[in-house]
Protein backbone atom coordinates (compact mmCIF):
# COMPACT_ATOMS: atom_id res chain seq x y z
CA UNK A 1 0.00 0.00 0.00
CA UNK A 2 1.22 3.54 -0.91
CA UNK A 3 2.10 5.85 1.51
CA UNK A 4 2.01 9.66 1.83
CA UNK A 5 3.26 13.00 3.46
CA UNK A 6 1.02 15.89 3.84
CA UNK A 7 2.58 18.91 4.64
CA UNK A 8 1.60 22.60 6.27
CA UNK A 9 3.31 25.45 5.47
CA UNK A 10 2.30 28.62 6.99
CA UNK A 11 4.16 32.09 5.50
CA UNK A 12 4.17 34.92 7.53
CA UNK A 13 5.68 38.32 7.88
CA UNK A 14 7.02 39.77 10.38
CA UNK A 15 8.98 42.93 10.07
CA UNK A 16 12.50 43.85 12.32
CA UNK A 17 14.16 47.03 12.88
CA UNK A 18 17.78 47.03 13.92
CA UNK A 19 19.12 50.61 14.48
CA UNK A 20 22.42 52.84 16.04
CA UNK A 21 22.37 56.31 16.68
CA UNK A 22 25.47 58.30 16.02
CA UNK A 23 27.43 61.38 16.22
CA UNK A 24 29.05 62.31 12.68
CA UNK A 25 31.65 63.74 15.16
CA UNK A 26 32.32 60.50 16.53
CA UNK A 27 35.81 59.94 15.33
CA UNK A 28 35.75 56.48 17.00
CA UNK A 29 32.55 55.16 15.77
CA UNK A 30 33.56 56.25 12.70
CA UNK A 31 36.73 54.03 12.57
CA UNK A 32 34.68 51.00 13.79
CA UNK A 33 32.41 51.41 11.06
CA UNK A 34 34.85 52.08 8.59
CA UNK A 35 36.75 48.39 10.09
CA UNK A 36 33.28 46.69 9.99
CA UNK A 37 31.98 47.60 6.51
CA UNK A 38 35.44 46.43 5.48
CA UNK A 39 34.56 43.17 6.13
CA UNK A 40 31.55 43.28 4.97
CA UNK A 41 32.65 44.78 1.36
CA UNK A 42 35.31 44.74 -0.79
CA UNK A 43 38.21 46.96 0.05
CA UNK A 44 38.39 48.76 -2.95
CA UNK A 45 34.65 50.36 -2.25
CA UNK A 46 36.02 51.14 1.31
CA UNK A 47 38.95 52.85 0.38
CA UNK A 48 36.68 55.85 -1.55
CA UNK A 49 35.22 56.61 2.52
CA UNK A 50 37.58 59.76 3.97
CA UNK A 51 39.43 58.89 7.28
CA UNK A 52 37.95 61.62 9.14
CA UNK A 53 34.52 61.50 10.32
CA UNK A 54 32.56 63.41 7.87
CA UNK A 55 29.85 65.59 9.04
CA UNK A 56 27.49 63.98 6.19
CA UNK A 57 25.37 61.56 7.92
CA UNK A 58 24.75 60.06 4.36
CA UNK A 59 28.28 59.14 3.85
CA UNK A 60 27.34 56.60 7.04
CA UNK A 61 24.36 55.74 5.84
CA UNK A 62 26.48 54.42 3.34
CA UNK A 63 28.38 51.88 5.07
CA UNK A 64 25.58 50.79 7.38
CA UNK A 65 24.02 49.47 4.45
CA UNK A 66 26.74 47.27 4.57
CA UNK A 67 26.69 45.43 7.58
CA UNK A 68 24.89 42.84 8.55
CA UNK A 69 21.85 43.58 11.04
CA UNK A 70 23.50 41.46 13.74
CA UNK A 71 25.91 44.06 14.01
CA UNK A 72 23.50 47.19 15.01
CA UNK A 73 23.72 47.50 18.35
CA UNK A 74 19.86 47.76 18.76
CA UNK A 75 16.33 46.17 18.09
CA UNK A 76 13.03 46.81 18.32
CA UNK A 77 10.67 44.70 19.32
CA UNK A 78 9.66 42.07 15.87
CA UNK A 79 6.25 43.49 14.49
CA UNK A 80 4.26 40.29 12.89
CA UNK A 81 1.68 41.13 10.57
CA UNK A 82 -0.39 38.42 11.33
CA UNK A 83 -0.95 39.49 14.79
CA UNK A 84 -2.49 42.71 13.76
CA UNK A 85 -5.11 40.77 11.50
CA UNK A 86 -2.21 40.53 8.70
CA UNK A 87 -2.53 37.32 6.35
CA UNK A 88 -0.94 34.30 7.18
CA UNK A 89 -0.63 32.10 3.82
CA UNK A 90 -1.05 28.26 3.83
CA UNK A 91 0.32 25.95 1.53
CA UNK A 92 -0.02 22.32 1.47
CA UNK A 93 1.28 19.72 -0.32
CA UNK A 94 1.16 16.17 -0.72
CA UNK A 95 3.63 13.52 -2.01
CA UNK A 96 4.08 10.01 -2.27
CA UNK A 97 6.99 8.82 0.45
CA UNK A 98 8.81 5.38 -1.01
Amino acid sequence: MAKYKVTQTLKQTVIQEFWEEFDTSDQENWNRLLENAAECSDDDEIEEFPLDAPEDPELWLILYKYLYYGEYKNQNEDYWLSDIKGFTEYDFSIKEVE
